[in-house]
């Protein structure tokens, strides 16, 4: 049954006109497609609604309705299977054929038979498939139709086939009711109309809006399907970072881009995550179109549309990146392998070497420079980030700091200094060198030497 069933509705849906989907954001598509429901349903019951009506007037002699209720039947069934009539022609020849049939049911069985129930049908099918005013010239048509029959028939309506006869005044009183019943129904689905259609349009806008924002994604993304693998959607960061065109990638899984030793795995990981629902993020590697390998940064979250539930996947290509990073870090490593050989020339210098920075404060020397570097023996050894001045006698201040003004203008002095520490003597060579960094200078070296033994070789000669 169910096949048949089946059959039939894909029959009736071929036959019609459907409109266009990407209109599904305004009311006239879901007014069609609420047509194309009645059409498709409508027919088989309409025939149990003829059935009875053409026994009916078998019995009772009443060949009118029979042949009403046949033509409308033949109507029906030809409006619905018909090719080539513009949905909007077959929504009015729908009303149309039913209402002959209304007619001659009012005048036959009177104001309280199922002819009034027609009319209200008609006009109330009017408001849910029809633009508003077609609605509110059908309840003037049947508002029409009911004072002709009270004018027309005024004795013998309600009449026929001894039917109970209804008085002028209840006419008048039940088409009254019959006229608020209907504009309050029409009233009502216009209101409700109107709500979904800009339920519809605010849909809309936002999948649009979050369309705009997937497509226009300066990363690559897509949709996949968690069961198939396949791909569903992508963006055109990805159709042009990974060279495919939008076919080709429809063609494809996941597993396709990955390296063959990755397959198995993320086949288990897309299952783990199609159960848990979490968000995802790992390194991996893809392949484009050209074979490339690239190193990616995946993130990916659970979705769910139209009863399907896909991955949304944001993949970033962080190949530049690792590259970068190796290459710092190989840097890095030739930087400390360089600051080693030079700590090491630093330490094995024969002479003593104090760094000091712009404002005179010690940032490096070497083990030598205590031994060497005797300019006051009384401050103790020298401290990085104390001032050189902590190691000049005061006296000797102004003179030094004149020296380290005249360096820093890029000049560079050098002097001997005699030291004498009870029977021993020492004479030290000082040079002072200003330091260089981008062609400014950033502070000042200090080197000492000990000249000791050539001044005693020069005062023997």
């Amino acid at each position: 049954m169910k096949k048949w069933l089946f059959k039939y509705e894909q029959f009736v849906r071929n036959l019609q006109v459907h409109p266009d989907p990407g209109q599904e954001s305004t009311l006239a598509y879901w007014k069609a497609q609420l047509f194309i429901t009645l059409i498709m349903y409508g027919l088989p019951v309409s025939f149990l609604a003829a059935f009875p009506g053409l026994l009916y007037s078998f019995f009772s002699n009443d060949v009118t309705l029979g042949i009403l209720e046949g033509v409308t039947f033949i109507g029906f069934a030809l409006i619905s299977v018909t090719t080539g009539l513009r949905l909007l022609a077959r929504k009015f020849l729908f009303l149309a054929v039913f209402y002959p049939l209304a007619i001659y049911l009012i005048i036959s069985m009177g104001y309280t038979g199922p002819g009034v129930f027609y009319l209200f049908g008609l006009t109330v099918i009017s408001a849910l498939i029809l633009p508003n005013y077609a609605a509110w010239y059908s309840i003037v048509l049947n508002i029409l139709i009911l004072f002709a029959i009270a004018i027309i028939f005024p004795v013998h309506a309600g009449m026929v086939n001894n039917q109970l006869h209804i008085s002028l005044g209840s006419r008048i009183i039940l088409t009254a009711n019959f006229l608020f019943i209907s504009i309050i129904t029409v009233v009502l689905i216009h209101r409700i109309m109107d709500r979904l259609e800009k339920v519809l349009k605010n849909e809309m806008q936002l999948k649009r809006r979050y369309r705009l924002l997937f497509e226009k994604s300066p990363l690559p993304m897509w949709l996949f399907d968690t069961e198939t693998l396949y791909f569903i959607d992508v963006n055109e960061a990805a159709i042009r970072h990974y060279g495919y065109t939008r076919d080709e990638f429809m063609r494809l899984k996941i597993t396709d881009i990955r390296p063959v030793t990755e397959q198995s795995k993320i086949e288990e990981i897309v299952k783990l995550n199609r159960q848990t629902g979490l968000y995802h993020n790992q390194h991996t590697f893809h392949y484009k179109r050209n074979g490339e390998l690239i190193n990616v940064s995946i993130e990916s979250n659970l979705i769910e549309i139209d009863g399907k539930v896909l991955r949304l996947v944001l993949a970033n290509d962080i190949t530049e990146l690792k590259k970068n990073e190796l290459e710092l870090q190989q840097a890095h490593q030739q930087l400390r392998r360089s600051e080693a050989d030079l700590r090491a020339i630093f330490e094995s210098s024969v002479d003593g070497l104090v760094l000091i920075d712009s404002n005179y404060a010690i940032k490096q020397f070497n083990q030598k420079a205590t031994g060497y570097l005797r300019i006051n023996p009384r401050s103790g050894g020298f401290t990085i980030g104390r001032n050189i001045l902590t190691y000049i006698p005061a006296v000797q201040h102004a003179d030094f700091l004149s020296m380290l003004d005249r360096v820093k203008a890029g000049e560079t002095i050098a002097y001997d200094r005699h030291y004498r520490t009870g029977k021993s003597s020492l004479w030290v060579d000082y040079t002072l060198n200003p330091v260089y960094t981008d062609d400014s200078i950033s502070g000042i070296c200090i080197t000492g030497r000990d000249i000791t033994f050539s001044k005693k070789l020069h005062t023997e000669n």
